[in-house]
């Protein structure tokens, strides 16, 4: 589910999400893999997104996903939240849910927080009692912006417009 090498997180349908992937080609991947609705919503942060991907099954069961994108419309982070019936909604803190969120950390990163590409972590959302484990990409982790060199390369060759 998540690769420590890469911090790529990967769903059972082929789903994968990059550090700062380029959110139009995750968008598609999406909805031709997994046939999801994506909704999203503005941050109080300019040019930043919150978009909603739906839920998504993995080697670790089904799990709620969210990415952030920031104003170069690239993931900056990802929120996953396991889903399954037996989480009680007034359990302090989501507890349960934060007991396997650790075991996800544990069993797939060995442990492991902080790496080249970013950090990972749990956090409670208190209004919700939702537990989320985070996954937040450092924005100098040396990972090329292909597709902006493209365009780059691109625009080198385009003919100026006349005037």
């Amino acid at each position: 589910m998540i690769t420590a090498a890469t911090g790529e997180v990967g769903f059972e349908k082929g789903v994968r999400i990059l550090p700062h992937h380029h959110f139009p080609m995750l968008l598609c991947e999406v909805v031709r893999k997994e046939h999801h609705r994506v909704s999203g919503r503005k941050l109080p942060i300019a040019g930043w997104y919150q978009h909603e991907l739906g839920i998504h099954k993995s080697n670790h069961g089904d799990f709620q996903v969210e990415v952030v994108t920031g104003s170069e419309n690239r993931v900056e982070g990802v929120f996953l939240s396991h889903e399954h019936a037996f989480y009680e909604c007034r359990t302090p803190d989501d507890a349960e849910r934060r007991v396997f969120h650790e075991h996800v950390i544990a069993t797939e990163l060995r442990g492991q927080r902080e790496f080249s590409w970013g950090h990972v972590f749990c956090r409670v959302d208190i209004k919700a009692n939702r537990d989320w484990l985070v996954i937040i990409y450092n924005p100098f982790s040396n990972v090329p912006l292909h597709a902006r060199e493209a365009y780059r390369q691109l625009f080198a060759r385009e003919k100026p417009p006349q005037t």
